[in-house]
């Protein structure tokens, strides 16, 4: 494989692996939220699902993608408990059921007498039979998956934009929609997963390295991918939030996992659901996958030790993620917000600590993480009294 067909493949796979269910969910609902301001909470999402984690993409990418290096600057103890807390949230008690019930509301309209339980023990029988060889997982969503999800979208905003109603006035200020934005960036947890999909890419990208070449390549080609899905996300996110904004008057009282389909079906008419529905779903799979390994790898190395079979590992990883897609969307989303609001400005403090500790070789990731998180944790103690 040719080292630009290499990079491609990276950074499609990257693009692929963030945009998931909330990726799909979050720019539409800014866009209704922010009408006519939404340039300004365009600027808020992008700087908290597009900046800050691919600056944990990029400090990874400075420790070669080794996490354990990367996380034991907190202390070995406080690193294991972080990282067993992001990939948990991110993966079965999270991200993973909530990639389900995106799904189903991309495919619901197609299949309206589908049970979501039926649906939802579908979707986690095909996780299973994708990461049942996880080795082939970056060609699998490189290759494969990211060209139908990157069709599709592509198709459906350039085709919704160019039909799209003016869109309304709004009485929000600009202030309001920047930090409508900007919350709703943090619910994508973009930052958490790019502290792990980067190894995966690193590792993806060292394999087809020739022998003779050095770290410093293995560097420069993980930083063109890097930069390759930072645009293809940016875009994403630009055209689905004014997706979102020009159609928020047809939005009213649809749920938010719905949103997409509907505006499919008002833009292009029930010719276009099954492209739609499937590219929902096609984009949710392709994160699910990706998370689910991911847990599934520290649950059987970190916590486990090796004392259960892998395989039985999957199965119980499997098993919660459908026990949790069972409460639901909206119930996930508020579940996760609640953590993220205290977890995320520390993590953000770690990523940039991290990089500095690199640039400088003064350890501040310590310094950012736990003093930001304390300062967030003694605020919102003092607002709760």
């Amino acid at each position: 494989m040719t080292y630009k067909r290499v990079i491609l493949t990276a950074g499609f796979a990257m693009f692929s692996m963030f945009f998931g269910s909330g990726n799909l969910v979050f720019p539409l609902l800014i866009g209704t939220q922010t009408l006519d301001v939404s340039t300004y909470s365009t600027i808020g999402l992008i700087l908290t699902a597009v900046i800050v984690p691919f600056l944990g993409l990029f400090g990874m990418i400075l420790y070669n993608g080794n996490t354990r290096d990367y996380f034991d600057k907190l202390g070995r103890i406080p690193s294991f408990l972080l990282i067993l807390t992001m990939l948990s949230l991110m993966g079965p008690f999270g991200v993973v059921p909530r990639c389900i019930t995106v799904a189903y509301g991309g495919l619901n309209v197609l299949y309206p007498d589908l049970p979501f339980n039926w649906f939802s023990a579908g979707f986690c029988a095909l996780i299973t039979l994708l990461i049942w060889k996880s080795n082939r997982v970056v060609d699998v969503i490189g290759l494969l998956l990211t060209p139908f999800k990157l069709g599709g979208l592509m198709l459906l905003m350039i085709v919704g934009l160019y039909y799209a109603p003016d869109i309304q006035k709004t009485t929000i200020s600009t202030t309001e929609s920047f930090l409508t934005g900007l919350h709703l960036g943090y619910q994508t947890m973009d930052l958490m997963a790019a502290f792990f999909f980067s190894a995966t890419t690193v590792a993806y990208l060292r394999q087809n390295l020739k022998p003779r070449h050095d770290g410093h390549v293995l560097f420069k080609i993980s930083l063109q991918s890097l930069i390759i899905g930072a645009l293809l996300l940016t875009l994403a996110y630009i055209g689905f939030v004014k997706l979102g904004a020009h159609y928020a008057t047809q939005l009213i009282g649809v749920k938010p996992e719905s949103l997409l389909v509907v505006i499919a079906e008002k833009t292009m008419g029930i010719y276009a659901l099954p492209i739609v529905g499937y590219t929902m779903a096609v984009a949710c799979l392709a994160t699910a996958v990706i998370l689910t390994i991911l847990f599934v790898d520290f649950l059987f190395s970190e916590i486990l030790r090796g004392k259960l079979n892998e395989k039985i590992c999957i199965f119980i990883t499997i098993g919660t993620t459908y026990a949790m897609s069972l409460l639901g969307f909206s119930a996930i989303c508020s579940i996760l917000g609640q953590i993220l609001e205290i977890a995320y400005p520390a993590l953000i403090g770690l990523a940039v600590g991290n990089i500095l500790s690199k640039i400088s070789r003064f350890d501040m990731a310590k310094i950012f993480f736990w003093g930001i998180l304390l300062l967030n944790v003694t605020y919102k103690i003092t607002n709760l009294q």
